[in-house]
């Protein structure tokens, strides 16, 4: 029901009318009746009677086009920065009434909210969070990689009685959103799962990536934080840890590895044993924070345990796909230097013939030409691999580079790839989807 320009609210059976909406984003307009709202959308092909529509601004487009189209299918009103017509709501920015209705649905229900920020691991950490509450609580997430201002918001619109808990991932590009996501979530508890390069084009160092990722506490009702202590940066804050090393305060360790889970043990009350059902020993950072906010919401350790064993991690997450000549290791979900190093350590413990295919990690700036170079040392530790990279950047790891992603495949339709593990990892945008899809074919 959610894309990039479009979301909706539900109300879930609470009556909330035109002033009290006016109200809450200190938006201008004259009328005669309280008129009680539908749904509030910004896709006006989605537009039915008695919906409100919000036009929103972007690079790429401008909700205010329309606001006409949006009245003529029937919304009763929209929410505008500029007046167009009588039945317009003018407020200073449309994003910021997102904001304040989110801000209002969230402190309208006094239910505990656990944020999950970071530069890797995110989305896994928070789906483990939400599968491990979901076992005796009703648990409200953000779908997917839902987590900018319009994802946060039309989640929190969802938001209703009937809910126990609320886990919610916040994500940024840019210096101040997480602290203005956590300004309108308020949570009880923050996670942090790593300070990576991700996004290193817009917050120029790693340090700035730790503030802003750290700018989490900023709206936070109790600085109740939980963080990877592995970590160069976190470990240095006062707070509960988890990790691999001796100092942190939940830890794993006798780590095992094979091509399809991990397990390790940690220690509650006594020694737990915790099977992962997916391959890939940077999840187990992701695991531990997920288990202490199991404990922290009084999940029992058993149950937890049980939860992790029949977690399935999202497609293109280090998928791991058989057909009948290849084993393919999907991970082109997103790309970093750290997620890349995190992928090509399990292709290395890997025995038989191996084929990467690397496209481009967008988004880092300056620092582009030397990341992809860093890559090539990771490589070399490898046996029995060739090597296929997709991108401008790529073209600095040592290959066969292809410019686009239909360039590599008008090379795959002429040349047969078999008996290999191919693992496939990428920026999102680099379009891999559409050579997995024609090798699983």
């Amino acid at each position: 029901m959610y894309n990039v320009h479009s979301f909706f609210i539900y109300f879930n059976g609470d009556i909330m009318t035109i002033n009290e909406l006016i109200d809450i984003v200190n938006g201008k307009i004259n009328i005669k009746n309280n008129i009680n709202i539908n749904k509030i959308k910004t896709d006006t092909r989605k537009i039915e009677k008695g919906d409100i529509f919000i036009a929103l601004k972007g690079k790429k487009y401008d909700g205010h086009k329309f606001v006409k189209e949006a009245l003529k299918k029937g919304a009763v009103f929209c929410i505008t920065e500029e007046f167009i017509c009588d039945k317009c709501i003018v407020v200073s920015d449309t994003y910021k009434a997102l904001f304040d209705i989110g801000k209002y649905m969230r402190m309208k229900y006094d239910i505990p909210l656990v944020a999950v920020t970071g530069s890797n691991g995110k989305t896994t950490t928070k789906d483990l969070i939400y599968h491990i509450l979901d076992s005796s609580y009703k648990v409200l997430k953000n779908d997917e990689s839902k987590n900018n201002i319009v994802g946060v918001s039309s989640t929190l619109f969802d938001l209703n009685d009937s809910y126990d808990i609320i886990v919610m991932e916040l994500g940024t590009n840019h210096l101040g959103e997480i602290s203005y996501l956590s300004k309108m979530c308020k949570p009880n508890i923050s996670v942090i799962t790593n300070i990576g390069s991700s996004h290193l084009e817009y917050f120029k160092t790693r340090k700035n990536i730790f503030k802003e990722k750290y700018s989490v506490i900023n709206g936070m009702i109790t600085k109740n934080l939980v963080v990877n202590g592995d970590d160069k940066y976190l470990k240095k804050i006062n707070c509960f840890k988890c990790g691999t090393n001796k100092n942190n305060d939940l830890i794993a360790y006798n780590i095992k590895e094979n091509l399809e889970y991990i397990e390790f043990n940690i220690f509650i009350d006594k020694e737990y044993k915790v099977i992962f059902n997916n391959p890939g020993v940077h999840f187990v950072n992701d695991i531990l924070l997920a288990i202490k906010i199991g404990l922290e919401y009084g999940i029992n350790i058993k149950t937890i345990i049980n939860r992790i064993e029949t977690f399935k991690l999202n497609d293109k997450r280090m998928n791991i796909i058989k057909t009948n000549n290849n084993i393919i290791i999907n991970d082109c979900y997103n790309s970093s230097l750290e997620s890349i190093k995190a992928g090509l350590a399990y292709v290395k413990k890997i025995e038989g013939n191996k084929i990467l295919i690397i496209a481009d990690i967008l988004e880092l700036g300056k620092y582009s030409k030397s990341i992809h170079k860093k890559i090539n040392k990771e490589i070399k530790k490898i046996k029995n691999v060739q090597v296929f990279t997709i991108g401008n950047y790529s073209k600095y790891i040592k290959g066969i580079n292809f410019k686009t992603s239909d360039d590599f495949l008008l090379y795959l339709k002429n040349n047969i790839i078999d008996n290999s593990y191919i693992y496939i990892k990428g920026s999102r945008r680099m379009g891999l989807d559409k050579i997995v899809d024609y090798l699983i074919k």
